[in-house]
């Protein structure tokens, strides 16, 4: 997978974590898409295809521009690829935090773009 999230209007650099224990299974993968859902704060595309086991470094509070993976708590068929770029209605206002854990995969150093991604846009990763 090269290191690039495509919208319909711009595309973003990805900084892969090579440090991240998961990161292979992400790299290796196909291409994946999905339509994006700006949450504020959070941009993120529900995915149903990749189910990569978590190995213990998932949390829940992040950087501004982490790209994480995350895994439904309650549909073990649902996971989703979240891009970070502010304070989310989960955080308590000093840092982004996702719904329920994931584990950071990257990051965009773009973070004023992420931002502009509109709810129900086509996203590529990949």
């Amino acid at each position: 997978m090269n290191n690039i999230l495509s919208t319909e209007e711009f595309q973003l650099e990805i900084e892969w974590d090579l440090n991240s224990g998961i990161i292979n299974s992400i790299l290796n993968s196909n291409p994946i898409e999905g339509v994006a859902n700006n949450i504020g704060g959070e941009v993120f595309f529900y995915q149903y295809d990749l189910d990569i086991p978590f190995n213990g470094e998932e949390k829940e509070v992040f950087e501004e521009g982490d790209v994480i993976y995350w895994k439904s708590p309650t549909d073990p068929k649902k996971f989703g690829i979240l891009f970070m770029y502010g304070n989310t209605d989960y955080g308590d206002g000093t840092k982004p935090r996702t719904s329920s854990p994931g584990i950071k995969i990257g990051i965009i150093k773009d973070i004023k773009s992420i931002s502009k991604i509109s709810t129900g846009s086509i996203l590529k990763l990949g």
